[in-house]
């Protein structure tokens, strides 16, 4: 992973078998970053999305391997305990064209990925909402 910083704006470059959300926290972490948008495109051919079942308050994985473009990457940076929480969404689509998306649980990159990150002031913290039992953001 390479990157670099313009104004408010980190720009990052993942490469061949690097992996989208640990790098993504990794920045963070590096950089502490507390509150960020991220968008970003590239090419995996190994990616788990995540579908949450309201019954049982779990992302169920399914893992898509073949050859995908990322056609979208979007999320956001916050905190949660103290630690940098990534939620992040992904839309991919293969040489069918048949689109697959959801909430991004893994995505190793096969070509290269970029990313930006754009930061803001100040600091947005998650809790738990044990009526849907998912982190939500707290104000």
């Amino acid at each position: 992973m390479e990157y670099k910083k313009f104004g408010n704006t980190y720009i990052m470059r993942l490469e061949v078998g690097e992996e989208i959300m640990e790098s993504i926290k990794k920045i963070a972490e590096c950089e502490k970053i507390a509150l960020a948008e991220v968008n970003g495109l590239g090419a995996t051919d190994d990616v788990t999305i995540g579908v949450r079942n309201p019954n049982t308050n779990q992302y169920e994985p399914t893992e898509y391997k073949g050859r995908f473009e990322i056609a979208n990457i979007h999320g956001n940076i916050t905190m949660l305990n103290g630690e940098p929480f990534i939620h992040i969404h992904i839309g991919c689509g293969n040489e069918k064209g048949e689109y697959r998306g959801g909430h991004l649980l893994k995505c190793i990159i096969s070509a290269t990925a970029e990313i930006f990150i754009t930061t803001y002031e100040g600091v947005v913290d998650r809790k738990l909402d044990d009526k849907i039992g998912i982190n939500v953001l707290k104000f």
